[in-house]
């Protein structure tokens, strides 16, 4: 089988969308702004109908790729210390490994082309939408609100991603952040500045409001007994922002701006609607039937989609799994679990060879939808109960933190499992941090959650000797380092005279 390279090199997913508007690059961060491509037909053209509408909405959930090479799932873990080199690697991911972080980094370009991108393609069927709205019939307008609905919270969920990377101070209303685009631009020479924090975080709660608004409305009743329509049900499901996603979203943006009542109250009514999984749901949730499990979104693979096992594998064998290893789990992060923990059994498939340190990377091995295909677990359970307990313990109410240590760590290792003791916030928050590191270990999530958490209790990134051996990478990297802020890509700073860069890049 043709070898899979990552980094420098993308791995893109097939898009499901055939209209010819969609064939945008999506690399460039220019696609933010660029408005007429060679083979891209006008608005008026390529949308026409509701099914039209429908299919722009796929297309932008296809153009939306966490999963891509070089970004956040393979990133977050790469960059800090849930990764050792594995023994087919030939240099794949050294610059991030070393800390080598510059506007011309794949991770920066990556994320910023990619949401920027899936942005545009958002603005564009919004502008249909309103084009289009008024001519359509009852039954239409029911579904183009549920679309609009999903558009709008996934131009929400975009622009969260990059005010996570690119904005250095999460709390600071009036620190610069990203770029606000709610409109298609009118020339491909317009350039605009960065927005602030409060700018950004103000339109992204309104884009959350307006589209849960607008979906709820759209799967009521509209008579006692109505059975939601098949064509909203088909878009009524974990694969796609739902109500209850949205609120997702808003418990996490609260949690950022240290807005901890409200991420707490959220938090609480997330749990009664998405409980945790046991210990059998958590692996099926991983193995051949990718089974929702406590899975609030996630992306849908199937086959002929992006392969998520490549960004760890170099080959597959004829069976169709992953062989040849680009990279290992970390010793370090194998150390932390329990023998009885499923999430060990999970990621490293009861993998015990530490003597030579070859412990591979068995989270994502392949579905029913293909080999190394796995739908991509964004919005999960267990970080709202996460996010439950650390707002307990900043408010001081550390026994409740603890105990909802406890329920999770109960759904995940078999046998006893004691209740922690919090002498204070720090060591409470360092065990949360700890078990999130457990918990989302390839999925996203490390570099942002030291930003974030680690910075403040003085945690930063200290990787085992032997693991940054195998990289002849330097160990640590404290959380107040200037790189867990990416740059703005040069690309984009070349580009527009507008944008000010993240200090010391």
């Amino acid at each position: 089988m043709e070898h899979q390279l990552i980094f420098k090199k993308k791995n893109m997913k097939k898009s499901i969308l055939l209209l010819p508007i969609f064939f945008l690059m999506l690399f460039s961060c220019s696609d933010a702004y660029d408005i007429r491509q060679d083979n891209e037909v006008e608005d008026p053209e390529a949308f026409t109908t509701i099914q039209h509408l429908v299919s722009g909405l796929n297309g932008a959930y296809a153009a939306y790729g966490p999963d891509f090479g070089g970004d956040a799932i393979i990133f977050n873990d790469l960059f800090t210390d849930n990764i050792r080199k594995g023994k087919s690697n030939n240099g794949q991911g050294s610059e991030e490994y070393n800390f080598l972080m510059q506007p011309n980094s794949d991770m920066p370009e990556s994320v910023w082309g990619n949401r920027y991108a899936t942005i545009n393609r958002i603005n564009r069927v919004l502008r249909a939408y309103d084009r289009l709205y008024p001519n359509f019939t009852a039954v239409e307008k029911r579904r183009a609100d549920h679309a609009k609905g999903n558009l709008l919270a996934l131009r929400a969920l975009c622009h969260f991603d990059l005010f996570q990377y690119f904005t250095v101070d999460y709390k600071n209303a009036a620190s610069p952040s990203i770029i606000k685009m709610d409109f298609v631009p009118a020339s491909t020479f317009d350039v605009f500045p960065r927005n602030t924090v409060g700018e950004i975080t103000a339109f992204i709660k309104q884009d959350l409001t307006d589209a849960k608004a607008l979906i709820t409305t759209a799967i009521a009743p509209l008579f006692p007994g109505e059975q939601l329509p098949a064509d909203l049900a088909a878009y009524n499901t974990v694969m796609y922002l739902r109500p209850v996603a949205i609120d997702f979203i808003r418990c996490k943006l609260a949690l950022l701006e240290g807005d901890y009542p409200t991420a707490q109250t959220m938090a609480t009514t997330l749990m009664a609607a998405a409980p945790l999984s046991n210990r059998t749901v958590y692996a099926q949730m991983y193995g051949v039937t990718d089974a929702p499990g406590e899975c609030i979104f996630k992306l849908s693979r199937v086959l002929r989609n992006n392969q998520i096992a490549s960004l760890y594998y170099f080959n597959y064998n004829d069976n169709g799994t992953p062989i040849d290893p680009l990279f290992y789990g970390s010793i370090q992060l194998y150390n932390l679990y329990a023998t009885a923990d499923i999430r060990k059994t999970v990621i490293f498939g009861g993998s015990n060879d530490l003597g030579r340190g070859e412990l591979p990377i068995t989270k994502y091995m392949g579905s029913n939808d293909g080999d190394g295909i796995n739908d991509v677990k964004l919005f999960r359970a267990s970080e709202v109960k996460l996010i439950l307990a650390e707002c307990k313990a900043r408010n001081t109410d550390f026994l409740g933190a603890a105990t909802d240590i406890q329920q999770l760590r109960a759904q995940r290792i078999t046998g006893a499992n004691p209740v922690p003791t919090y002498a204070n916030l720090n060591a409470a928050l360092t065990d949360i941090l700890n078990e999130r590191r457990k918990e989302f270990a390839f999925e996203g999530h490390r570099y942002l959650d030291i930003k974030r958490i680690g910075s403040e209790i003085n945690v930063g990134i200290n990787r085992l000797a032997d693991d940054a051996f195998s990289f002849s990478a330097p160990t640590a990297l404290p959380a107040s380092d200037y790189r867990f802020t990416l740059p703005i890509p040069r690309s984009e700073i070349s580009a527009n005279p507008t944008i000010a860069q993240n200090p010391n890049y």
